[in-house]
C-alpha cells in the first residue's frame, strides 16, 4: 500500500507535542522505541501511527509517576514482534500455495491407487451398471408412451465390452493429465495432449474392437425387460460402494 504522505505528516505533528512533554529519561526511552520499530518491515505510516501510540502511552506513564517501561505490559519488544509478524516478507515455503504443496506429495501412492484392476473394474462396473439405469429408464417410458421398447430391451455382450474399455480408456487418459507435475502439463498444452499416454489407450480400444470384430457373432444378446434392466442397474450402482469403496479404504 502506498503511504499517505499527508496522513504521516499530522502523525508526526501530534507525535511532536508529546514529545516536547518528555523527561530526558523517558525520552531516551522513546528513542530506543522507535529505533527497534525503525528495524521492523512494518509500512511506515503504520510505524508512525505506533510511535504516536507509544509516546501518548509514555507521557501517561510520565505523569502517573510510572516507569518508561511499564507501557505496553512491560513487554514492548514483544509487542513490537507481533506486529512485525503481520508485515514481515513471505518466506519461499509460506509463499507455496496448497496447489502447490500438493504437487510436491509423492504421486506414486495415488498413481498406485488409479493404475491397479480393482479400479479399473470399479469404472467399468460404473459405466455398464449407468447404461443398464440408462435403457431401462429410456425404455420404461418409450412403452409408457405407447411406443415399441424392444431396442432398449437388449444389448450385446460385446457393446457392454467396448463400453467398458472405452470408460476405462477414458478415465486413464484424463488421470494422466491430472497427474503429471506442472512442467509436464505445460508442455502437454503446448503440444496439445500427452501422446504416449494417448498411444498406450489406444492400443486397448484397437484390441477391443479386433476382438469385437473377430468374436461378435459369437457372443451372446442380452435381452431383458425394461424393468429389469432398470433395476440391475440401480442394484449395481448401489453396490458400488460396498464392494469397491469400502475396500479401497481399508
Amino acid at each position: 500500500m502506498k503511504p499517505n504522505n499527508k496522513q504521516i505528516m499530522l502523525l508526526r505533528n501530534r507525535r511532536n507535542t508529546f514529545l516536547g512533554q518528555m523527561q530526558e529519561s523517558t525520552l531516551a526511552f522513546y528513542e530506543s522505541f522507535s529505533r527497534n520499530v525503525s528495524d521492523t518491515p512494518i509500512p511506515a505510516q503504520k510505524q508512525e501511527e505506533l510511535l504516536l501510540d507509544a509516546a501518548k502511552r509514555l507521557v501517561e506513564a510520565q505523569n502517573k509517576g510510572d516507569a518508561p517501561e511499564s507501557i505496553y505490559e512491560g513487554n514492548q519488544l514483544g509487542y513490537i514482534k507481533e506486529l512485525e509478524q503481520k508485515y514481515r516478507p513471505q518466506t519461499d515455503t509460506e509463499r507455496t500455495s496448497p496447489k502447490d504443496t500438493k504437487s510436491k506429495i509423492p504421486s506414486s501412492a495415488t498413481e498406485g491407487e488409479t493404475r491397479g484392476i480393482s479400479f479399473n473394474l470399479l469404472i467399468a462396473w460404473s459405466a455398464i451398471s449407468i447404461v443398464f439405469v440408462l435403457m431401462g429408464f429410456i425404455g420404461f417410458v418409450t412403452k409408457w408412451s405407447g411406443e415399441d421398447p424392444t431396442p432398449y430391451t437388449r444389448i450385446s455382450l460385446f457393446t457392454l465390452t467396448l463400453i467398458a474399455g472405452g470408460a476405462i480408456v477414458l478415465i486413464q487418459v484424463l488421470l494422466s493429465f491430472n497427474n503429471e507435475t506442472d512442467d509436464v502439463q505445460s508442455s502437454v498444452r503446448k503440444k496439445g495432449f500427452q501422446l504416449a499416454s494417448m498411444l498406450k489407450y489406444l492400443i486397448v480400444v484397437v484390441v477391443i474392437l479386433l476382438l469385437g470384430y473377430t468374436l461378435g457373432r459369437v457372443l451372446p444378446i442380452i435381452e431383458l425387460s425394461s424393468i429389469t434392466f432398470l433395476i440391475i442397474g440401480l442394484i449395481a450402482l448401489l453396490l458400488i460402494y460396498p464392494i469397491f469403496v469400502r475396500k479401497r479404504k481399508k
